[in-house]
């Protein structure tokens, strides 16, 4: 029986390799969901690390590009191989992620989200994709993989470096419990959840980004830089701004600056070379209000006494020579209307400027004014001010009471003999002005605010020989036909009141308003 039992083809073995392949697809069809979501830990882990090695390396290639366009002679040989680095591992990685996408499309439907997985469970869509006949992409990932890391190891001379390279994209089949699949597409996709085929491949594409770093540092460190000689290295302290406004933290980048005492370099700054005898130092003019942007370039001599120009760019604010003076008891804001407001950021342009409200609503009017509308029942709001220019994050807000409006005023208007237009808010009135004006308005208009009402109902009341109150009521702003009679009739001297006027703010705030005592004249 031994000897039956070690023939791996007999039906003994058949059998227990059987009850293997069922076991583990009773494990795999009860993947828990805390095993599922481990998977999108590491997933979001691994994305980390792929966004800074991809920001690592955009930053060695944009020094390469650099070093290039400076001398495209000595540094194209250089430039050439870390370009074609670039492309081959950008398109590796874009298959990958497509890949991804497949997989996810396959169990989610054609709307699926790789950021988003619905059956990260799934076990037959990674394989279906990977690993189906003729058509799975398993085989032309892992020959992809394999082509990539012979170019990437061919550029690179350090044998130190090749090895790792060839570690970190090791195509070696794996094995699963001392079983060895048929290859290494299977080993990994063959009846493997989505989560798990997902971040297998997001791993693949942290691998390219880290073997493109490595070959990229690797091609940086052979381009002779041509650093002309220094004999004093300073420290320095090169701040963003040195005036600060309130809230906004002081930055400043401190360097140690390498210099050659025994030469000076020659400064251009916008077009204009510096005197020597300014030592590098710029003056720049103040006379505009706003942001003042400056460039040009650094001149000195290499090793070989050829000049080499190293460009620069910066920018500085000009800001007015202002003083505020403001109450500090009228930080009000009336509701349900828009109260204007002007805001500004010395030295930021008024279009740069974002302006924000705790509740209610803001929009711009023009340029430096806004309007506030905060909302009835609100009894105080913030207003916040933030602007990005220059590389400065800006930020500031203020702190506003919430008043309701104080009460309107009815009043009629008219045309006097001169044709001006009039307001007649109680007294004596000449009977025809009364009769032409046609019904009741009202607003507040103190000087100060502006908002009209909406007049909805009001009542004349009039009083008869014997004292008697004879009141007519209006549901709208405009007298009716039976109140216009009454006044007609009334004789010169006769009184009567308007009462009882109700308008709305606009805000739709109903108001009682006062009355108002008319002589007729």
């Amino acid at each position: 029986m031994a000897g039956i039992s070690s023939n791996p083809n007999s039906p003994r073995q058949k059998m227990i390799n059987l009850m293997y392949l069922v076991f583990i697809a009773m494990m795999a069809l009860n993947v828990s969901s805390e095993v599922l979501d481990g998977f999108e830990l590491v997933e979001d882990s691994l994305q980390k690390t792929i966004t800074h090695a991809a920001h690592r390396n955009e930053i060695v290639k944009e020094e390469l590009d650099f070093y290039y366009r400076t001398n495209p002679e000595r540094v194209g040989e250089w430039h050439n191989k870390g370009s074609e680095v670039k492309r081959q591992s950008d398109e590796l990685y874009d298959y990958i992620q497509y890949l991804k996408e497949q997989i996810v499309k396959k169990t989610d439907g054609s709307d699926g989200d790789v950021d988003n997985i619905k059956h990260k469970e799934d076990l037959e869509a990674a394989s279906r994709v990977m690993l189906a006949p003729v058509v799975g992409e398993g085989r032309k990932l892992r020959e992809k993989l394999e082509s990539y890391r012979t170019f990437v190891a061919g550029t690179v001379a350090d044998t130190a470096k090749t090895a790792v390279i060839e570690s970190v994209l090791n195509l070696r089949t794996p094995s699963k419990g001392g079983i060895t699949a048929a290859n290494w597409e299977t080993a990994l996709f063959e009846s493997m959840p989505v989560a798990a085929a997902v971040t297998i491949l997001t791993k693949l594409q942290s691998d390219v980004r880290y073997v493109e770093g490595e070959a990229l540092a690797y091609i940086l460190s052979g381009v002779d830089e041509g650093a002309y000689r220094v004999n004093d290295v300073k420290a320095m302290v090169i701040p963003q701004s040195q005036i600060v406004m309130q809230g906004i933290p002081f930055k400043a980048q401190i360097a140690l600056v390498a210099m050659d005492s025994t030469q000076h370099p020659r400064v251009f700054v916008n077009g204009a070379e510096l005197p020597e005898s300014e030592n590098g130092m710029y003056t720049g003019s103040s006379a505009g209000i706003g942001e003042h942007k400056f460039s040009g370039e650094v001149v000195i001599n290499g090793a070989d006494g050829s000049p080499r120009s190293y460009p620069f760019a910066d920018s500085y604010f000009v800001t007015e020579q202002t003083a505020t003076i403001a109450p500090v008891l009228m930080n009000v804001l009336y509701e349900s209307i828009d109260n204007d407001i002007e805001v500004a950021i010395p030295g930021v342009p008024s279009g740069s400027v974002r302006t924000t409200i705790s509740a209610g609503t803001m929009r711009q009017k023009s340029g430096n004014v806004w309007t506030a509308r905060p909302p009835s029942g609100a009894s105080k709001v913030d207003v916040t001010l933030s602007a990005v220019s220059g590389g400065r994050s800006i930020s500031m807000s203020r702190e506003f009471k919430v008043r309701p409006l104080p009460p309107a005023t009815p009043f009629i208007t008219y045309k006097d003999a001169e044709g001006a237009t009039r307001k007649f808010t109680g007294g004596s009135i000449a009977k025809r002005y009364l009769v032409d004006a046609g019904g009741i308005m009202a607003a507040i208009d103190d000087g100060i605010l502006d908002v009209p009402f909406t007049v909805t109902s009001f009542e004349l009341v009039f009083y008869d020989s014997m004292g008697n109150a004879l009141p007519e009521v209006s549901q709208s702003a405009s007298f009716t036909d039976r109140q216009k009679n009454m006044i007609r009739n009334l004789a010169r001297g006769k009184r009567f009141y308007i009462t009882n006027v109700r308008a709305n703010d606009p805000g739709g705030k109903q108001q009682r308003l006062a009355t108002i005592e008319v002589i007729v004249n």
